[in-house]
């Protein structure tokens, strides 16, 4: 639905029902349709959401958000809500329908078996395929894209990743001695060579030209140790 047709109708629903002192909004959310923020006296529909979704759906979302503010913050979505909301001709719905429409995320997580996952804001865990398994398992594990091309995770995602190889295969890490050079393979300094000049248990200090960088081990691969001057 177009969101200006969408803010027309909202706004004469809220007039009809007495809601004089509020106020229709937009937000760029795109996991959710609506919200009732009742310190602002406020309601808000999301833009992505209310493009892509049919007019009957606005106006159900429009009359459920009116509802809230109706009865109150302390009803939340109880039989009071329910009652209030369908009185006024919402479907008393608590949530949006299976098949409701929804944003594309630009994150698209792939596993080993072909299943997808969306999400609108980078991975900072690990995740595995809740279809292949209904528990974390290493061996289900998320391949992460963005808009279609391979993603550079955050930080906290790669050390993550790293700390589990390394406990599925301890021998293979080796940690870096005072004076190493290393590379740095994840996180704002990705691609910087520096000293090592501090080593602690999960952290360690690299020197990258004039600047001290901390950083997690797991983010860091070894270069060569620290030239000799004559």
């Amino acid at each position: 639905m177009e969101v200006q047709r969408a803010l027309a109708m909202g706004r004469a629903l809220m007039h009809e029902h007495g809601l004089e002192d509020w106020r229709l909004v937009t937000d760029r959310a795109k996991t959710r349709a609506g919200v009732c923020r009742f310190a602002r006296r406020e309601i808000g529909i999301s833009e992505p959401v209310t493009r892509i979704t049919p007019e009957d759906e606005v106006r159900d979302t429009l009359l459920h958000e009116i509802a809230h503010a109706l009865v109150g913050p302390q009803h939340g979505h109880d039989e009071v809500w329910r009652a209030r909301a369908v009185s006024i001709g919402c479907t008393g719905q608590r949530c949006s329908s299976a098949d409701a429409p929804r944003v594309p995320g630009d994150w698209v997580g792939r596993c080993a078996a072909g299943h997808e996952r969306m999400r609108h804001r980078a991975p900072t865990r690990l995740m595995s395929c809740g279809r292949c398994s209904r528990r974390f398992d290493s061996r289900h594990l998320f391949t992460w894209s963005y808009r279609g091309r391979p993603a550079s995770l955050p930080p906290s995602y790669l050390a993550e990743l790293a700390a589990l190889r390394t406990s599925e295969h301890p021998a293979t890490r080796v940690l870096p001695r005072i004076g190493d050079v290393v590379r740095i393979t994840g996180g704002t300094w990705a691609g910087r060579v520096g000293e090592v000049e501090l080593v602690g248990a999960s952290r360690l200090q690299v020197r990258v030209d004039d600047d001290l960088v901390s950083l997690p081990l797991e983010v860091v691969a070894p270069v060569g140790e620290r030239p000799e001057v004559a």
